[in-house]
């Protein structure tokens, strides 16, 4: 049987439920059944990752600062206090229960929060080096700047490259590393790119967005879903 995927979603200005369909046929592509996982669903928890086979933490917008005991910065975003709460609970029983986890941008920050560490809330005010462009204007299917990616991970052993060149959309980033995670890519400003943990079977969070990458750096893509359905199985 194809394995069931929860996919985190957001609420607009509107009230509505809204996620990428990217990430819905990104899913589809590797052999995976996406499920829509609805904010607001903290009550269900444990009903909904009963049927999970497997989690993917999607992108957004800004993590609420409280999480990590730091008050707002100006150049703080939108947040939705809301949404942190149904995916910090989904990742705590996920992790629990050794299920693989896929966090992309904003959710590959909020895995960082589950374990403790925090998020620079502004990179440009707050990193305190000189930056590669992290929030480009070229068009989300292009990549713009290159990561490094560590020997003996496990993203390197699903990509088997050294370099790759990614999309970027964000405006805050890693700071400090949280429980079991490590490091397994950097951008070349030193800006964390990749992390996965060293105590469960798959979980890896990336900062930029994957299911939007088309030409060569869509076939790495194809790969880490690939990897991620895989370890679902």
């Amino acid at each position: 049987m194809k394995p069931i995927i929860g996919v985190t979603s957001d609420v607009n200005d509107k009230g509505s439920q809204i996620t990428n369909v990217a990430y819905v046929e990104a899913i589809r592509n590797a052999g995976g059944v996406p499920i829509i996982v609805p904010t607001g669903s903290d009550q269900d928890i444990d009903l909904i990752c009963a049927m999970l086979d497997g989690l993917l933490l999607t992108g957004g917008g800004d993590l609420d600062p409280s999480y990590f005991d730091e008050n707002p910065h100006p150049k703080l975003g939108e947040v939705t206090p809301e949404r942190d709460s149904v995916e910090l609970l989904l990742a705590a029983h996920m992790l629990k229960a050794d299920k693989p986890i896929l966090g992309i941008c904003r959710g590959m920050q909020l895995l960082n929060i589950h374990f403790g560490a925090a998020v620079y809330q502004d990179l440009e005010a707050q990193y305190g080096k000189p930056l590669v462009k992290h929030s480009q204007h070229a068009r989300s299917q292009f990549a713009t700047h290159t990561v490094t990616i560590k020997p003996q991970t496990k993203y390197h052993s699903i990509i088997k490259e050294d370099v790759i060149r990614v999309n970027s959309f964000h405006h805050q980033g890693i700071k400090g590393i949280g429980g079991p995670l490590i490091i397994a890519g950097e951008a070349s400003d030193g800006v964390v790119e990749v992390i996965e943990s060293t105590d469960h079977k798959f979980v890896i969070g990336v900062q930029w967005h994957p299911e939007l990458l088309i030409g060569k750096e869509g076939a790495h893509s194809a790969l880490l879903f690939n990897a991620f359905i895989n370890a679902c199985k």
